[in-house]
């Protein structure tokens, strides 16, 4: 059990639009045997929709070394400690190039999505005494590279059977891959879509699912599967505000 949050923001218009892309969640250690794990990221982006000129991010992840769901078990079974391991990400993408900083900390490992003063420990780590990476990106001559949000947000808004992208974030690059699939029930009204993310220098595959509502300009899923790990399947469902 646990909670998240999904939203975009928009202003200003043509070169001097600003998009803020946002999506957070994660487990309540008291309703989930104890396992605490959460994701946090924030994108803020630049410059027309069609080509944007710079796209920053900002991205937190508990460190879940389970690879199996036997490693689960025994991680849920063992002795909560009162420290949790953190990576931390800090990005920018612009014309053509892109550079970015991982940071690693340790924090309460109480601490759910929401909290603040994780959010600010790790945003702090983040500006000292990391080592920052950058790399060209030929492909993106006109345009800062996509991140993965925004890639997300500008596929979905296609609403076609099958589209298609890449993006880049810390220093790698991903396909995106987003296919329309037919309705469920008709009184869900939800149109529902399947996507893939490969690592194009590892090979490895993500899978996730998301359901936009049906009539709808919003690309705010109202439910989002995600295959966090080939034993593990993560479901978001939008509640009412």
């Amino acid at each position: 059990m646990g909670g998240g949050q999904a939203s975009l923001e928009e202003t200003g218009a043509g070169s001097s639009l600003r998009r803020t892309l946002f999506f957070a969640a994660g487990s309540d250690p008291k309703r989930a045997l104890g396992l605490s794990r959460l994701g946090w990221i924030r994108e803020v982006v630049l410059g027309p929709a069609s080509a944007p000129s710079e796209a920053a991010y900002f991205g937190l992840l508990t460190s879940s070394p389970e690879d199996s769901l036997e490693h689960a078990r025994k991680s849920v079974d063992t002795s909560p400690s009162s420290r949790s391991t953190f990576n931390a990400v800090n990005g920018r993408n612009t014309t053509g190039r892109s550079r970015s900083a991982v940071t690693h900390f340790e924090f309460a490992a109480g601490a759910i999505w929401s909290d603040r003063g994780l959010i600010e420990h790790a945003q702090s780590m983040s500006q000292t005494n990391v080592n920052w990476r950058e790399t060209s990106w030929p492909n993106s001559p006109t345009q800062a590279p996509p991140t993965f949000l925004l890639l997300v947000a500008t596929l979905l808004q296609q609403r076609a059977r099958r589209a298609v992208g890449r993006y880049v974030y810390s220093e790698q690059e991903y396909s995106l891959e987003l296919e329309a699939q037919q309705p469920g029930r008709k009184r869900d009204r939800l149109l529902p879509f399947r996507g893939k993310i490969r690592n194009l220098r590892t090979g490895k595959e993500t899978l996730f699912r998301v359901w936009l509502e049906e009539g709808s300009d919003s690309i705010v899923p109202l439910r989002i599967e995600f295959q966090a790990r080939s034993f593990l399947r993560l479901t978001f469902e939008a509640v009412p505000a």
